[in-house]
């Protein structure tokens, strides 16, 4: 039987599916058939996502029409494309070369009039004015200034002021931010210092905000922390209340975003929900969190390839779904005794039915808004407005001259939009008691039963403090496996590299190393002995080893005994030389903190750099 929550969900999701599909224009439905001829060839969109990247990747015309007919030639030209427009990227194929700087800036600017629904120029008079003209459709924009990476100071300074200038327009009523937007250098490994050197720059966004009211109204303008990376989870929670615990900053209005497809992301609310219960309970404003889905699932299944770790997110859709409902029902309680405000990110029509539902159950609507993106499923977001719900509008914006930094966010946004199990998939076409809409309806219903169920501890579990275990041997050969690296975004793997460092400091001067002959090692080295000394780049002359260097007859016997042989290893057979190498490999494993202190201490090498020398 269908769980209550379930059914009256599913007849709200009707209802505004109905409305939506009524207020659906010919453009957006004009866009549906686009997506589906694209969903049709994985080629056609691969090529499509190779094209935008080589366009805007270089400011040289001549190089983007090299590297746009090569794709074309190679791949050709995709086949969702308007018979005008394969016409007209045919004649780019066959003569853009020729005419680069008239060919490319038509290109690229062909590409930007067909993203500016979702990317907003960032210039101010534009931004301004597009801002405006949405606020007076009563919609509320969330400004994203698009482009996280940071190479130094420099920019951070540039994209500070940024910031700091959008806030400062009258029109700006709601700023996005990232912590790697703030600092250029970020480490994990680093953290105290991490955390104060990006609060200090929070602090000055957050007091900002708080003197650039919003037109009309008593309000400071609200700044949101925005998740991009597992990496930066915990790192951004504790920035967030390092900052906000600030004097003469209670009344700042700040929100944070959890990805529900991480399964950490549980724990983290609970914790900032009781943090938000303690500051209300001292006349503060509550913390406002926006629960989204997760943007980010193929960077982070690469990055976990690459390095060996366990993916960070849940393997499965269902599993996302239902730990986002689990974490939106701890957010409604929460709103319910005042604690926090709620942001729920979704174009999923049964998770904003659900949402609504049981905001209004438990009376706190008015603490609830729905939240979506800038140009996506726009008749969905007209029917929800239309129902009464608060609405704000994510919407990123990139100036012209830097639409590189838009790319990673198109390719998300194409992706999320044609991934086989996403709701954005469907949102343009779907219709009420479709088998479509059935099929959709069953697997809400089925994440909602489990949500209760659906684990929430963490998917990567490395342990560096605890003594590691050898791995089995593999089968065949071709499935060796690199040892993984250590993940420095778990807190635990910080403190124990913090204990090592802090041990091999010490092993200096009188307490350094000695590597030579054993009955030579307790000897005090004299000025006439081959004893000599290595010292510590970072502090000038400590002494960070001795050792004795060896002589050409040393040298030689080690030599006459390798051609000797007189340990076997040439005749040894290869199962018995395999137990010996396993064996070096898991001493390499137990002594990798020695390892990585004894470089530190004596080559001047960083943590990030001699960790993987060890893998």
């Amino acid at each position: 039987m269908m769980n209550t929550d379930a059914a009256r969900a599913i007849e709200l999701a009707r209802h505004l599916l109905s409305r939506a599909n009524e207020l659906q224009t010919p453009a957006e439905r004009r866009q549906q058939a686009e997506l589906d001829r694209m969903i049709a060839h994985d080629a056609d969109k691969a090529t499509l996502v190779e094209m935008t990247d080589q366009a805007f990747r270089t400011s040289s015309s001549s190089r983007v029409a090299d590297q746009l007919t090569h794709v074309l030639d190679v791949q050709g030209v995709p086949r969702f494309f308007s018979p005008v427009e394969q016409a007209m990227l045919k004649g780019f194929q066959s003569f853009g070369e020729y005419l680069p700087g008239v060919a490319v800036p038509l290109v690229k600017e062909k590409m930007r009039r067909e993203t500016a629904n979702v990317i907003l120029p960032a210039e101010k008079e534009l931004l301004g004015k597009h801002l405006a003209e949405r606020q007076s459709h009563g919609i509320v924009m969330n400004v994203n200034l698009l482009g996280e990476a940071l190479l130094g100071e420099d920019e951070t300074r540039v994209r500070m002021q940024r910031f700091i200038d959008a806030l400062k327009m009258p029109e700006v009523r709601c700023l996005s931010v990232k912590i790697s937007t703030m600092y250029s250098q970020i480490s994990s490994l680093a953290r105290q210092h991490t955390i104060a050197a990006v609060s200090d720059r929070l602090e000055t966004l957050y007091r900002t905000a708080m003197r650039e009211k919003i037109p009309g109204t008593s309000d400071g303008k609200f700044v949101y922390l925005d998740m991009e990376e597992y990496r930066d989870l915990h790192l951004t929670a504790a920035v967030l209340t390092a900052t906000l615990a600030r004097r003469g900053l209670d009344q700042a209005r700040a929100g944070i975003a959890l990805q529900a497809y991480i399964p950490d992301s549980h724990r983290v609310l609970v914790d900032l929900i009781a943090w938000s219960r303690q500051r209300v309970a001292r006349g503060a404003r509550p913390l406002t969190v926006r629960l989204v889905k997760g943007a980010n699932m193929e960077m982070e299944r690469v990055e976990a390839s690459i390095a060996g770790f366990a993916q960070a997110p849940y393997r499965t859709k269902m599993e996302t779904d239902a730990n986002f409902k689990r974490m939106l029902r701890r957010l409604i309680d929460g709103a319910a005794d005042g604690s926090v405000r709620v942001g729920v990110a979704s174009h999923n029509v049964f998770d904003v039915a659900l949402a609504i539902h049981w905001a209004e159950s438990a009376g706190v609507s008015d603490a609830v808004q729905i939240e979506m993106l800038e140009g996506m499923a726009n008749h969905q977001r007209r029917a929800i407005s239309e129902h009464g719900e608060t609405m704000l509008l994510y919407a990123p914006a990139c100036r012209q001259e830097e639409f590189i930094n838009a790319i990673g966010y198109l390719i998300r946004r194409l992706d999320e939009n044609t991934g086989k199990e996403n709701f954005l998939r469907h949102a343009y076409h779907l219709r009420v008691d479709s088998p479509e809409f059935t099929h959709l309806a069953q697997g809400f219903e089925q994440s909602l039963a489990m949500m209760d169920d659906v684990g929430d501890g963490p998917q990567r579990t490395q342990d560096r403090r605890q003594t590691p275990r050898q791995p089995s041997v593999a089968d065949r050969w071709e499935n060796f496996v690199n040892e993984p690296d250590t993940d420095w975004s778990l807190v635990h793997n910080g403190q124990w590299i913090a204990d090592v460092l802090n041990h091999w400091s010490r092993q200096c001067d009188e307490h350094a190393t000695c590597v030579g002959d054993e009955h030579r090692q307790t000897e005090a080295p004299s000025a006439a002995s081959t004893w000599r000394v290595s010292h510590d780049p970072s502090r000038p002359g400590v002494v960070s080893c001795r050792y004795q260097a060896a002589s050409l007859d040393q040298v030689m016997s080690v030599v006459e005994r390798a051609e000797a042989d007189t340990s076997g290893w040439k005749t040894m057979p290869t199962s018995e030389r395999h137990e010996v190498l396993r064996t070096v490999a898991q001493l390499l494993r137990e002594r990798r903190g020695d390892l990585i202190g004894s470089m530190v201490l004596d080559a001047g090498k960083i943590v990030m750099e001699a960790d993987p020398e060890i893998s």
